[in-house]
């Protein structure tokens, strides 16, 4: 199974799993406890963020090679997933603030993602 997916594909899949994961364990933390609400965007941000650098770190250390690219690259697929699922999901979230902001955190997450697992790579 693993030779039929390519690397790539598996840390996006990973990442989005992981997301949505650690999104429902937040939810459910904010919920059941007297945790305000106002926490969710601050959590989702970080939740993106992390999903995204661990994405980009593992595709980079496999390679060894070209982390910022490999790292730019993650964090634009999984941006577009993202706005894929928003256009399905609830399209009038979509502005060009949140956006582009949006963006440039994927993109920061996924670079600074991809120049650490070229370090953690060893060779």
């Amino acid at each position: 199974m693993n030779r039929i997916l390519s690397v790539e594909l598996r840390a996006i899949t990973k990442a989005v799993l992981f997301s949505l994961v650690l999104g429902l364990i937040s939810a459910f933390v904010i919920y059941f406890s007297s945790l305000s609400e106002e926490l969710l965007p601050a959590l989702g941000k970080g939740i993106l963020i992390l999903s995204i650098f661990l994405a980009a770190c593992q595709v980079s250390k496999h390679y060894g090679s070209k982390g910022l690219i490999r790292g730019l690259s993650i964090g634009m697929v999984f941006f577009i997933i993202m706005l894929i699922a928003t256009f399905i999901f609830n399209p009038s979230l979509i502005a060009l603030k949140t956006f582009v902001y949006t963006l440039l955190l994927c993109l920061m997450a996924g670079g600074l993602g991809g120049i650490l697992g070229i370090g953690l790579n060893g060779n």
